[in-house]
């Protein structure tokens, strides 16, 4: 293991133009005095640009397209309800929990510690080895099940997703896939604690793992994730889940030396999918059922 470089998010990030553009959390160049050792990293790359606007005819045109666009996250979320509904002996709890399950609390970015460590080995391969090797893992152990966190901060009185860039290039949520016969709750805890803690064999005890936002599927192998399983898919080939992970008010973020951490608004996710793909763009519609409780420092 190599030596850890620690450093704390100021409370307010030097040099950002403005309040809702993404933040690289393990490249700030401005610390406060608390250090665990003299080594910081340094990087200028503290913001990306933000998406171009689009426009429309009408408000009714803007209306419309909102509304329809937000049907197949919804279907994802009716989907996973009705899963755990048939499976659950007490399915009903979450309805006889009242209102109070919806708030979610949100402690401010300068709560938590952020460093880095050793490189994690990422596999580089083009898009024929993948189906290939997606091909040979179905065959050995058939559905190829992902699971994915969804970690908000707070950032100038707006909620942030935390997000993994890779190669500088296409970004991920937290999480990855499950072992043949782990359950979904310890294989993310495992997953989070590989990528975002200091022991990587771990646990996971210190993530809290809450509820599943919702489930996308891909029906063949070269095909794209729905927010849906389709009628006519008997076998589909991968389903990721996403779950809501709620950190408490002080922790320490580790992140491999070839990953970025970022903190991306949840504005600039919404409808985004040609930057962030998907899954992170409809992430703001699945959480539109929380009232989000900023809880300062």
């Amino acid at each position: 293991m190599g030596e850890y470089e620690w450093s704390r998010a100021p409370a307010e990030i030097p040099s950002n133009p403005s309040p809702l553009l993404p933040v690289h959390l393990c490249h700030i160049t401005e610390f406060p005095s608390w250090t665990a050792t003299s080594k910081v990293t340094q990087h200028s790359d503290t913001v990306l640009r933000h998406r171009p606007v689009c426009y429309f005819a009408s408000p009714l045109h803007f209306f419309l397209s909102r509304l329809f666009s937000a049907f197949p996250q919804a279907l994802s979320l009716i989907f996973r309800m009705n899963c755990e509904m048939g499976s659950s002996e007490d399915g009903d709890r979450s309805s006889s929990g009242g209102s109070s399950n919806y708030v979610l609390d949100i402690y401010p970015l300068s709560c938590y510690y952020f460093g880095s460590k050793d490189p994690l080995l990422l596999k580089d391969e083009t898009l024929a080895d993948r189906v290939l090797r997606m091909k040979s893992n179905y065959a050995r152990y058939g559905l190829r099940t992902c699971v994915v966190a969804v970690i908000l901060v707070e950032l100038f009185k707006h909620p942030h997703l935390l997000l993994l860039q890779v190669k500088n290039s296409f970004f991920k949520l937290p999480g990855g896939r499950l072992r043949p016969g782990e359950s979904e709750i310890n294989g993310l805890k495992r997953k989070l604690s590989r990528k975002l803690s200091v022991n990587e064999d771990g646990d996971g005890s210190d993530w809290e793992v809450g509820e599943c936002l919702g489930m996308w599927w891909r029906p063949d192998f070269e095909t794209l994730l729905y927010p849906y399983l389709p009628p006519n898919v008997k076998n589909p080939k991968e389903c990721t889940k996403l779950f809501l992970v709620k950190l408490p008010p002080s922790r320490k973020f580790i992140v491999p030396k070839n990953l970025k951490l970022l903190a991306i608004p949840l504005c600039q996710l919404h409808e985004n999918d040609k930057t962030y793909g998907p899954i992170i763009a409809g992430v703001p519609q699945l959480l539109s059922k929380f009232s989000f409780n900023i809880i300062d420092s």
